[in-house]
């Protein structure tokens, strides 16, 4: 009997502790904390709400970005391609003048290689020139006329 009544005492005891815990103190402790932890999880989803909106806005800018330079890079790839396209047509008009040029030297080469075989002919014709220079009907009538002026200078 006294085991029994130890054992119901010790129960008591158990539940007279379960009944402080949750004594209206103890209620209003709980409760207090609840609400901290509430305003702190509304401060939080405010924190949430601007992060979010900031990084949308970061990620709009980001994206605005990316297109810009997209559009840049397109500008440059065309550039790119008129220069290649210029230099294409620079080197084609290079080997255009190296190929004249090189005609132009052989061209030169074979009239040196001509005067060089017939200087003869050329002396010859030279004496031919000179021959019917003085040969002239205009020739010979300049030397008629400017004879004539010395013989009339002579008499005087």
């Amino acid at each position: 009997m006294e085991a029994v009544a130890k054992a119901g005492a010790n129960k008591d005891c158990e539940l007279r502790k379960i009944l402080d815990e949750v004594s209206p103190r103890n209620f209003e402790k709980i409760n207090k904390l609840l609400v901290v932890k509430d305003e702190e999880i509304a401060k939080l989803k405010d924190e949430i709400g601007i992060i979010s909106a900031h990084s949308k806005l970061k990620t709009k800018e980001l994206e605005s970005q990316l297109e810009k330079q997209r559009r840049a890079d397109q500008e440059l790839k065309k550039k790119v391609l008129k220069l290649e396209f210029c230099l294409q047509e620079t080197r084609s008009q290079t080997r255009k003048l190296q190929r004249m040029g090189e005609r132009r030297d052989k061209a030169i080469k074979e009239l040196r290689d001509q005067l060089a075989g017939k200087p003869q002919s050329v002396v010859a014709g030279g004496e031919k020139q000179n021959q019917n220079f003085w040969e002239t009907s205009g020739f010979k009538i300049v030397v008629s006329m400017s004879m004539l002026i010395l013989v009339a200078f002579s008499r005087r």
